[in-house]
């Protein structure tokens, strides 16, 4: 069933078998230190990883570009049952949905927590999930219907709470840290700052990064 099934669509299958080699092979490179030290309890790291394992690395690096050079061969010796193209398509597409999934990954995400501000919440900023607490959820929403805007500072102060105490950003007037920045590399955190103008409303908010 397997054989007749690869004969009756060979252009699907070597496009998922390119896939499929592509994704065990760049998976194979981004997890090697877990896979080598949970998995087989090496106990090494990039420096000292033994020889043999430099070459295995090596040869997985290059395993879908072998596998697309032994179906080119057989295409030659066997006939048109095999795909190289097909098979070079599924690996491009895997190599795509990566790069679409850096690019596009934390957009995505931002909108998936995204959240309606409710004061309540805010100040009591809870961290249901660890990289995105209530805060960092709800401040697009907050901007966005500018419940900021000309508010004095005691309006301020009961809609969001004490301001935080930190170091950074001494030229605006309030402060909240609403958590890891938002992107792909998520290493700094992002706030949101108020300052108010000499009437004693506010004159500008938004989120920085420090």
């Amino acid at each position: 069933m397997t054989e007749s099934w690869w004969r009756r669509h060979p252009g699907v299958a070597f496009m998922l078998l390119g896939a499929a080699v592509t994704a065990l092979a760049g998976a194979a490179q981004v997890f090697w230190y877990d896979i080598a030290n949970s998995v087989f309890h090496l106990g090494v790291g990039f420096d000292t990883r033994p020889p043999w394992l430099r070459v295995a690395m090596a040869a997985i690096r290059w395993l879908p570009a072998a596998g697309l050079l032994a179906v080119a061969i057989l295409r030659i010796r066997k006939g048109r049952v095999f795909r190289p193209l097909a098979y070079l398509a599924g690996g491009v597409g895997v190599y795509a949905l990566a790069v679409s999934t850096l690019l596009f990954g934390p957009t995505i995400e931002n909108y998936r927590y995204r959240a309606a501000f409710d004061p309540v919440e805010w100040r009591g900023n809870a961290r249901p999930n660890g990289d995105w607490p209530t805060r960092l959820t709800m401040v697009d929403d907050l901007l966005e219907r500018r419940l900021l805007s000309k508010a004095t500072r005691d309006s301020v102060d009961r809609l969001l709470g004490p301001r935080d105490e930190t170091s950074y950003f001494k030229d605006w007037d309030l402060v909240y840290r609403l958590g890891p920045e938002r992107g792909l590399i998520r290493i700094d955190s992002e706030w949101l700052v108020v300052s108010f103008g000499a009437d004693g409303r506010v004159r500008d908010a938004r989120t920085v990064r420090d």
